[in-house]
């Protein structure tokens, strides 16, 4: 839910210790000055409870669900921008581990920008914001670090960020796999659309107007206009109405699997042969239409780098939030 602003060599212990006394009592002024939390600008804290991590945690399954809640205030310039980023190291998709560290350090960590916000651009008085963020974290093993920035009218910026770190037994399999909820998209902050390799499910505000999270879109939580029964439906589909730049190909399609076909069928040559046998969804190929527990569906995601999966519709949810909850099946 998102709340706007309302008005090398190691020294023993000891030594360390007296070394940093003596020289915070020799260069005061330095010390002072190299410190950045003494400059003015906002301050942004983290706000801890039983419901809000403030502290960097190491997670325990794939999706899991992360709340957060942050607080910015300016001191002497109003608040402008508030920003929310995800550094993923690796990248966030499955990818086929290299047989040494050395190769897996090579590659780059990938960012993505989950919020973008310009705070009253006109006549802006702000010096307070309140956010909560509920997040759904990587799928693969690796790093996340969620940073929470805010910035002044003076570009000045203050940030705070968690790190989140999962780690997967199953990390070499043929497959990637995993189980989220997406949440219909009757409020901004409800995650709604889901990129199908990389597991993310991101809110209606990340993708907005953010071209690069809206190009990995694979499927949105589409409820029936007459009934509110929960859908599935491609970027491409017309009834989104999505004014997007790029919009994602990706091709679904009905199987005859079952909840127990689905959970022994394993390998890339399965997926594949699922998605061909499978038929193409009526009145439109770009949507499921209904779905009922226990549903398998196949996919195809677009070239150039294709790849073939399932998903079963393991639970619907109809209290509190709506939401469907999948079970995902994708080759690497």
């Amino acid at each position: 839910m998102l709340f706007l602003p309302t008005n090398q060599a190691q020294i023993p212990t000891f030594v360390a210790m007296r070394f940093r006394f003596l020289a915070l009592l020799l260069f005061p002024t330095l010390f002072t000055a190299c410190e950045p939390g003494l400059e003015s600008g906002p301050r942004v804290d983290l706000i801890g409870s039983s419901r809000f991590s403030t502290a960097d945690r190491r997670l325990t399954k794939p999706a899991d669900t992360v709340a957060v809640k942050m607080f910015a205030e300016a001191d002497d310039s109003p608040l402008t921008r508030l920003t929310i980023t995800a550094e993923y190291g690796p990248v966030p998709e499955p990818i086929v581990y290299p047989s040494t560290t050395a190769e897996i350090d090579k590659l780059p960590p990938f960012t993505y920008t989950y919020l973008d916000s310009v705070l009253n651009p006109a006549g802006n008085t702000t010096t307070q914001v309140a956010l909560q963020h509920v997040l759904s974290s990587r799928t693969t093993s690796g790093l996340e670090v969620w940073r929470y920035q805010a910035t002044d009218e003076k570009g000045r910026t203050g940030v705070r960020s968690l790190r989140l770190r999962f780690s997967r037994p199953d990390s070499t399999q043929a497959y990637h796999s995993y189980t989220v909820p997406v949440q219909i998209p009757n409020a901004f902050a409800n995650r709604s659309f889901l990129a199908l390799r990389e597991g993310l499910v991101f809110p209606k505000f990340s993708v907005h107007k953010l071209a690069a999270n809206q190009a990995i879109v694979d499927l949105v939580y589409l409820p029936q206009r007459r009934t509110g029964a929960p859908t599935l439906a491609t970027a491409l589909d017309d009834t989104l109405n999505l004014k997007w730049s790029t919009r994602r190909a990706t091709l679904i399609r009905s199987t005859s699997l079952t909840a127990a076909t689905f959970a022994t069928t394993a390998t890339a040559a399965a997926f594949t042969t699922a998605f061909t046998q499978g038929t193409a969804f009526t009145p439109r190929a770009t949507s499921t239409g209904p779905l009922v527990k226990g549903q398998v569906i196949a996919f195809q995601t677009p070239a150039p780098d294709s790849k073939y999966g399932l998903i079963l519709v393991q639970d619907i949810i109809t209290t509190g939030i709506r939401s469907l909850v999948l079970e995902v099946r994708i080759s690497r």
